[in-house]
């Protein structure tokens, strides 16, 4: 386990140790108390207790008191502190992990599942640090200080305290394993809640619509009844294996003081020895009834480590190049292959060339591979086999950020964050000024509708966007586009789903967006791209025509058919 610590906080273990030192200095303190009840004790035997003495013990016993409270104010204040930074590091350092992460990992992995790792399970490697370890450190070293006096008082006692402690370690130890694997289901469970509790908000209106809400929602109803089942069982798990472990260590102590009697009566050891024993096993008894119950804790919350190291594992994207100048803009994809999972041929030796200040339109029926193709541009994934270029540069060399920086997206589901418009605007460009930010806004045809609420840029949007219209985010997401101003623009055609008013001022202030960019365009309305420099129709991964509107329509062959399917469904009538 300690090797695990050290691998997730890295550098800032270094930082733990002196709280945790202190921590155990103060174990040994607490010793004091049970040295002056022996000394005592020896005393009243000897007859030899005196005034003098209680308060030179008292004196002692107010002084460890005092060393106690300095020393346990500063560990534990210490291990706080420093746990807290450490996880605080781990937040970001594998939020960093996370997003360098092909989206393949996303996609296997549920939203339950990856909330879950990055807010219960730090939070219970929090505790692991700042409880636990200290406590488990503490109690062990602990133990083993009082079992090596009792050696020193007579080797059968020691030997006979050994054998009680070998008989109960493996039971507590088996119960730590079951925790474990019940453990396992629990936090299966608890993915799902937090999956299901995702999917309850984010879709109310739906489920409001179809009379599903609260306990009519079996979904989640199901399973937080899991979650509760599964919570009793691993709580309720462990206690069978506490009990025997605490009844085998509380049987044993007056088995080894009727022992200890026996050996006292036959003058084997002294009053001195005996009375030493009595203290010590009785200290040794309340030590290891507590290392029962911290145990099977610190079992539980184990699985927490052993599922952020899983994820730390998990491989980033490689690169060669941090920076890297670009002496154009074409894109270029050289006999580029790609799947989702094995056997499934999502992009298939596609080969197309966009050049700079272009623009390129996409299109194809639904699962013909255009998503994917701007997804591996901005390295969402890397390909298979084959190349994608910039600029001459492949792009696998290049680390997905400092691509990134060279890339806007703009797509039909606009996500904003529940902030004001100025920063989701500023989101483009985080060192803007606000001059900056409304010019975007400007250009983007969204400045009037801005200044037309109550406060103005400042105004709160709701999560997702939710208090805006669709066409509304739409242009908000063009200014931030607009903001960031890089020399490739990808569009999942963002007029597709907007009413013809909205749409014509999305056209407006997509035509100001890619203005000498190079353009990368999904389209779902052919009459949108009629004017690209260059259509490319997808099928099964793979181009099927290529060439302008005029050349394509010349083939007749499927972009002539579907253009003319579209053109007649425009007269249909109900």
């Amino acid at each position: 386990m300690i090797s695990d610590i050290r691998k997730l906080v890295g550098n800032d273990r270094k930082k733990l140790r002196k709280p945790i030192v202190l921590l155990t200095l103060d174990t040994l303190f607490n010793m004091l108390s049970y040295g002056m009840m022996y000394a005592v004790l020896l005393d009243l035997i000897n007859d030899n207790l005196t005034y003098s003495k209680i308060r030179t013990y008292s004196i002692i016993l107010i002084i460890a008191f005092c060393a106690r409270a300095f020393i346990n104010s500063k560990g534990y204040t210490g291990i706080q502190e420093q746990g807290a930074r450490a996880v605080e590091n781990m937040r970001i350092t594998l939020g960093d992990h996370v997003r360098n992460i092909n989206l393949g990992f996303f996609n296997k992995n549920s939203i339950g599942n990856l909330s879950n790792i990055l807010t219960n399970d730090l939070q219970d490697f929090e505790k692991i640090i700042t409880h636990n370890t200290s406590d488990l450190i503490k109690t062990v070293l602990l133990s083993t200080y009082l079992l090596i006096i009792t050696f020193f008082i007579d080797t059968q006692l020691g030997l006979i305290q050994l054998a009680a402690i070998l008989i109960a370690v493996p039971i507590i130890l088996y119960g730590g394993k079951k925790v474990a694997c019940i453990g396992k289901h629990k936090k299966v469970v608890m993915n799902e809640v937090i999956s299901r509790m995702v999917e309850y908000l984010s879709g109310i209106q739906v489920f409001k619509s179809h009379n599903l809400v609260g306990e009519k929602f079996e979904r989640l109803e199901k399973s937080f009844r899991d979650l509760k089942k599964e919570s009793i069982r691993t709580e309720v798990s462990i206690v069978p294996y506490v009990l025997a472990f605490q009844v085998i260590v509380d049987i044993s102590f007056p088995i080894l003081l009727l022992i200890a009697t026996t050996k006292f009566g036959a003058s084997v050891i002294d009053k001195k020895e005996f009375l030493t024993f009595i203290i010590i096993n009785i200290a040794l008894t309340n030590v290891l009834r507590a290392f029962a119950a911290q145990y099977g804790e610190f079992r539980y919350l184990k699985l927490a480590t052993k599922k952020l190291i899983e994820t730390y594992n998990k491989k980033e994207m490689p690169y060669r190049y941090e920076d890297v100048e670009f002496n154009n803009y074409n894109i270029e994809f050289d006999n580029v292959s790609f799947e989702y999972e094995e056997g499934e041929n999502t992009i298939n030796h596609l080969n197309f060339k966009a050049k700079e200040g272009t623009m390129t339109a996409l299109i194809g029926p639904s699962g013909s591979g255009k998503t994917t193709v701007t997804s591996l541009i901005a390295r969402f994934w890397d390909v298979d086999n084959g190349m994608i270029k910039i600029g001459g540069k492949n792009i696998k060399d290049i680390k997905p950020d400092t691509l990134l920086n060279h890339v806007s997206m703009v797509f039909q589901d606009v996500y904003l964050l529940h902030d004001t418009i100025y920063n989701n605007i500023r989101l483009g460009k985080q060192d803007a000024t606000r001059e900056e930010v409304i010019r975007a806004a400007k250009i983007a045809n969204c400045h009037e509708f801005i200044d037309s609420l109550s406060n103005k840029y400042d105004t709160i949007v709701g999560e997702g966007g939710s208090t805006l219209s669709g066409g509304e985010k739409q242009r908000i997401s063009i200014a931030r586009a607009i903001l960031k101003d890089a020399p490739i623009i990808l569009l999942d055609e963002a007029t597709a789903s907007l009413d013809a008013d909205n749409e014509l001022e999305i056209r407006k202030s997509i035509k100001k967006l890619t203005a000498n960019k190079t353009v990368i365009v999904i389209a779902h309305r052919l009459n949108t791209i009629k004017d690209a420099d260059q259509i490319i129709v997808l099928n099964e991964g793979t181009v099927e025509e290529k060439g302008k509107h005029s050349v394509l329509m010349k083939n007749k062959k499927r972009y002539y058919n579907m253009y003319n399917e579209m053109e007649n469904a425009k007269k249909w009538a109900i």
